[in-house]
């Protein structure tokens, strides 16, 4: 299938589209397909998203997700039912992009779920993107400004600080079971779990296409018929050298943990907040969040993982979360950096054994076992030592835990 023949699909789906957005009082005077026109999200990698603007000009264009035939890289795009909720509830609170209408895919007869008349969507309200593609691929400084406090760095620790402030975590308790049903190695985890945050859909894609093809192995060969091989790789991957479970409770059992009242809070986090996530909606002219696909709960220095290099944007968070409170001092805005950096290297850490994108070596593994052993260290030693602490923040370079940075804090003996 061709990118046009996604605009086709969509605009198959505009009767539906515009019955919800009718029900909610939206595109009113949108009466048929005729009047609208269909674009190509920036993006078009991504023939699941689609722009549809109305022909007259006092109503805003809006952002269509839909369950195209066509996959998204080597999959299908699903809208899950968490995702649809978790948008409402940031709509709400003015958090993310505005959730206008959606639609579940009413079953057609007596199928299952398998079975529906027409695909899923979601409609949003349209927002310009932070993230500028072709000035990041032409200036090497690029990201030092868009991450700094003052430009879009500001904004995502604003945002961060209010979705931690206003959306309570127990939405996702339904939603733990279905992962540890498809990942059994979540069972003992915490909510402050830096692992929930990779427990998104593509990481466990591969665990519930596997978990069903052993299901159906025992089905009709017996449980004898297993093993146990399969089952000992961590999310089933297919990588070479991939991570047993075994390697992955060393290594978790490793992993600092936050510390800290901001920073270790339990909280709502989106889990993948970088520059290309924010937008500044059209309707409202703020900042909002959108891919909401990973929003799940974590630990709250966790979100701050991709965009802190910065002190200012530690400070930033802060002043927004405790706003109304005392400000925060230094020393705090130095505490909270400092998670918020060792958060960012535990979620590199977890991203490269975890996600299939990158090749593993043999000894892949046992090297990131001897990294998070010195890594522990380092963090252990720069929290019990505040000068000590001072001096690493003031000589952070861009990889803040390279072998380089922990051996200036342990010494090469270590």
């Amino acid at each position: 299938m061709s990118t046009e023949d996604s605009c086709s699909e969509v605009r198959g789906l505009i009767p539906r589209i515009l019955q919800a957005l009718h029900a909610k009082k939206v595109w009113e005077s949108v009466k048929g397909a005729e009047d609208v026109e269909c674009s190509l999200f920036k993006d078009l990698s991504k023939p699941h998203i689609r722009i549809l603007t109305p022909k007259n000009p006092e109503e805003q264009p809006v952002v269509v997700k839909f369950e195209s035939k066509i996959p998204c890289g080597v999959k299908f795009f699903k809208i899950e039912p968490h995702t649809v909720e978790i948008h409402q509830l940031l709509s709400e609170h003015g958090l993310s992009t505005k959730l206008l209408a959606f639609s579940s895919g009413a079953p057609a007869g007596s199928g299952g779920d398998e079975d529906h008349s027409e695909p899923n969507f979601t409609v949003e309200a349209l927002g310009v993107c932070y993230f500028d593609l072709a000035a990041a691929e032409g200036n090497p400084n690029y990201w030092d400004t868009a991450n700094s406090a003052s430009g879009t760095g500001g904004e995502m620790a604003k945002l961060a600080a209010r979705l931690h402030k206003k959306v309570d975590p127990q939405w996702f308790d339904k939603y733990r079971s279905k992962i540890v049903e498809l990942c059994p190695f979540m069972g003992d985890k915490g909510p402050d779990s830096p692992f929930w945050g990779i427990m998104r859909t593509d990481a466990l894609g591969q665990a519930r296409n596997m978990a069903a093809t052993l299901k159906e192995s025992e089905k009709t060969a017996g449980p004898e018929s297993l093993d146990g091989s399969d089952t000992q790789i961590f999310l089933h991957q297919k990588r070479s050298y991939a991570p047993t479970n075994e390697d992955m409770k060393r290594i978790a059992a490793l992993l600092p943990k936050p510390q800290g009242p901001h920073a270790s809070r339990v909280v709502t986090v989106h889990s993948d907040l970088w520059a290309a996530n924010v937008v500044k909606e059209l309707c409202s002219n703020e900042a909002r969040l959108i891919d909401l696909e990973g929003v799940t709960v974590s630990y709250a220095a966790i979100e701050l993982a991709q965009f802190c290099n910065e002190r200012g944007v530690s400070k930033v968070y802060l002043e927004e979360l405790t706003k109304g409170e005392d400000p925060p001092t230094e020393e705090e805005i130095d505490r909270f950096w400092l998670e918020a950096l060792i958060a960012g290297n535990v979620q590199d850490v977890l991203r490269y054994l975890c996600w299939e994108d990158q090749k593993l070596e043999v000894d892949s593994v046992t090297r990131t076992i001897a990294h998070a052993e010195r890594f522990h260290a380092c963090a252990e030693k720069l929290r019990t030592d505040q000068d000590l602490c001072a001096q690493f923040l003031r000589n952070k370079g861009d990889d803040a835990f390279s072998e380089e940075a922990m051996t200036s804090v342990l010494g090469n003996s270590s």
